[in-house]
């Protein structure tokens, strides 16, 4: 680590692990702060078993690891070895917490340990809560003092200490704010484009399926019962199952893809969007005003339910249960999803201009803004 006297710089700690939507919004952020502040850097803590061991070091920066410890939510035996591995994990985070001014937790397991020990080292701290929900590392992180950010206007409506959070949404893409502020007619050039590449025709009807960087076995299995009859009525499928699942037969009308890479354009091209719920996706949902059908997985605190909701009540989206979602199901409804769909992007609130009215588009800007005014108060405060 630096030598601060050395290079006169001040050291922000990001925290946050496990899934690319809490690592992906603390490198939009870090890099921000990179670009605009050059008496600023920033290093983060994770762990070694989930993405940020990966994305971390490949945006350039530092990465301290730390034991993953994730809050037990029944009694088992790891009830019981729980403390001890949480204890490990706090002696690691002080150890990466020596030169730190400042920490921001973007959520996870790497979160509860950091709140704790920036808390006790008097380390000021924001905790930046992506989903409508707030998890428990965030609540705790909340409870010690932490600067709440929220990105969902309904998490207000969770307890005293979250009513007067900063609303600053998710950092996101540079390609996905751009498509923001595209106008109606630039899309459909997007689509064009994006069709020829998937050999469709641009005219007729594009869904575009996903469940996640790693699929989502139950929505690849309910794709498979309903796609002869999709293709049937016109309608073209692109179907992200997944990085590590086994790549279905394409066909014409059908074009199966272990991932997306290029969500801007993928957003751009498509009439409708059948995807799970988690945060990331509902903010890119909103802020590209692309309609969506929202499968929540049942996980955590049903948090994605919570997420969802939000694009329903703005008639972005249409919600139904995991065990809703069926072949049948999706066959009765999925003309009516479309017609939802080209009705979003064709109003005005598809239009550019209006594209922040559901999230906040520059949350990047605002959180790095927050974070250098909170750093000068502490060195003025340091100074007196």
């Amino acid at each position: 680590m630096p030598d601060k006297a050395k290079t006169g710089k001040l050291t922000v700690l990001l925290a946050g692990g496990g899934t690319a939507g809490h690592v992906a919004p603390a490198l939009a952020v870090g890099n921000w702060l990179r670009s605009h502040s050059a008496n600023i850097e920033c290093e983060f803590i994770g762990t070694a078993v989930g993405m940020e061991k990966f994305m971390v070091p490949e945006a350039g920066f530092e990465l301290h690891e730390i034991l993953k410890v994730s809050f037990p939510r029944r009694l088992t035996l790891g009830t019981f070895i729980w403390p001890f591995r949480f204890i490990r994990s706090l002696l690691q985070t002080r150890k990466a917490m020596l030169n730190a001014d400042l920490l921001v937790g973007f959520g996870g397991y790497v979160c509860a340990s950091s709140y704790v020990m920036a808390f006790a080292k008097g380390i000021p701290f924001f905790v930046h809560e992506a989903n409508a929900l707030p998890g428990i590392a965030n609540r705790l992180g909340v409870r010690l003092g932490g600067i709440p950010l929220i990105s969902f206007e309904s998490t207000r409506e969770f307890g005293a200490k979250w009513r007067g959070a900063s609303l600053v949404g998710i950092p996101l893409r540079k390609e996905i704010t751009q498509l923001a502020a595209q106008t109606l007619t630039q899309r459909l050039e997007i689509r064009k484009r994006k069709a020829i590449e998937w050999g469709f025709n641009p005219d007729r009807p594009i869904v575009v399926v996903f469940g996640g960087s790693l699929g989502s076995k139950h929505i690849n299995l309910v794709i498979q019962e309903s796609r002869e009859a999709i293709l049937r009525a016109g309608i073209q499928l692109v179907h992200g199952v997944g990085k590590d699942n086994e790549l279905p037969p394409a066909s014409p009308g059908y074009q199966p893809v272990h991932y997306f890479n290029d969500m801007a354009d993928v957003y751009a091209s498509t009439d409708l969007v059948i995807a799970r719920s988690g945060a990331l996706t509902c903010h890119e949902l909103g802020i590209t005003k692309t309609y969506a059908l929202l499968i929540p997985l049942a996980i955590g605190n049903g948090e994605q339910s919570y997420n969802a909701q939000s694009l329903v009540d703005a008639h972005a989206a249409t919600m139904i249960s995991n065990s809703e979602f069926t072949s049948q199901w999706l066959s009765a409804h999925l003309l009516s999803l479309i017609t939802s769909g080209k009705k979003l992007a064709s109003s005005d609130a598809g239009d550019a201009g209006d594209a922040d009215v559901l999230f906040p588009i520059n949350a990047s800007d605002v959180i790095g803004k927050m974070i250098e005014s909170k750093l000068s108060a502490s060195t003025l405060k340091g100074l007196k």
